[in-house]
């Protein structure tokens, strides 16, 4: 991996003697905003990756803190630095009980399963020990043919969990009513709830992507590097950046404006499919069948049986 340049080097060290002069004074919000700025600049610096690691600590997000330390420790094995790696050890073994440990066991294993915790992407093989931040998270589980499985989750500092997911909602949920009419008040109250669902997704999407970029980057002013992702001038165009982090975050964001989608188009047809059951339905004639079905390229629809 390339180095920085020698103008960003020359901008990381000054953002980081910032940082420690603001750690210095007690103001540690404004010292970790100067170290989290010279990262960008430096990803390479092991001893602002130290500070980042402090930072986390003294923010109570020690699973964060724990990475920082790793990541310090390795680089700093790398480059022969024995006494940075011994200090981030030390920081490693000091916080390690500290961590929440999180097990979460799928019901059953589909392919094509994502699984998400907050704004984090975890791969199958990463379930069995996941190390979180103390709070409220978020789990979403999705796979193709299938419904979405939301849930959420306190973990505690220091104490193990372990997360059940349950099988995922099959292709078709077929529901048999007594009449046409009310079948059709039924699958408009349901389809408004998905409506509605599906755009509280696109908002939460809408705002957790452009929650990454500083404040006016949405209306395409131009920006500093002050955030994981920013917007900047190349070859006379606006073009919007990301960090590595930052890119796994909009992938994040990216997801959850998908199942908005899913479940507002899901929604979309419910309504259609009511008003057209409950307005079109003669006062007597054998009990419709309504089903909504997922088949397995994803494709969703809504299956009516009956007398028409």
């Amino acid at each position: 991996m390339a180095g920085p340049r020698d103008e960003d080097k020359a901008e990381a060290d000054r953002l980081f003697y910032e940082g420690r002069d603001l750690l210095a004074k007690n103001k540690r919000v404004e010292a970790c905003q100067k170290f989290d700025l010279s990262f960008k600049k430096d990803p390479r610096a092991i001893g602002t990756i130290l500070n980042l690691g402090l930072c986390s600590e003294m923010s109570g997000q020690v699973a964060t803190a724990v990475q920082y330390y790793q990541e310090a420790r390795d680089r700093a094995r790398e480059q022969s630095l024995a006494e940075y790696q011994q200090a981030a050890q030390r920081k490693i073994q000091l916080l390690a009980p500290r961590v929440p440990h999180v097990r979460i066991n799928l019901a059953e294993k589909l392919p094509d399963t994502r699984i998400l915790v907050d704004n984090i992407v975890l791969a199958p093989d990463q379930l069995g020990d996941v190390t979180l931040d103390p709070g409220t998270r978020t789990i979403v589980v999705t796979a193709r043919g299938h419904l979405p499985y939301e849930t959420k989750i306190d973990v505690v500092e220091g104490k193990p969990l372990t997360v059940e997911i349950p099988k995922l909602a099959g292709q078709t949920v077929i529901v048999h009513e007594n009449t046409r009419r009310t079948w059709g008040k039924i699958a408009l109250a349901s389809g408004g709830g998905a409506l509605v669902a599906g755009i509280a997704f696109g908002l939460y999407a809408r705002s957790a992507y452009w929650a990454e970029f500083p404040d006016g980057a949405q209306d395409g002013a131009v920006m500093d590097t002050s955030h994981d992702c920013w917007t900047e001038l190349a070859a006379n165009k606006l073009v919007r950046r990301c960090n590595e982090l930052g890119q796994e975050h909009l992938a994040s964001a990216r997801t959850l404006s998908n199942i908005s989608t899913f479940s507002g188009i899901l929604g979309a047809i419910a309504i259609g499919a009511g008003a057209y059951l409950w307005w079109t339905a003669p006062k007597d004639e054998p009990p419709p069948v309504l089903g909504v079905a997922v088949d397995p390229d994803g494709l969703t629809g809504v299956t009516l049986s009956g007398r028409f």
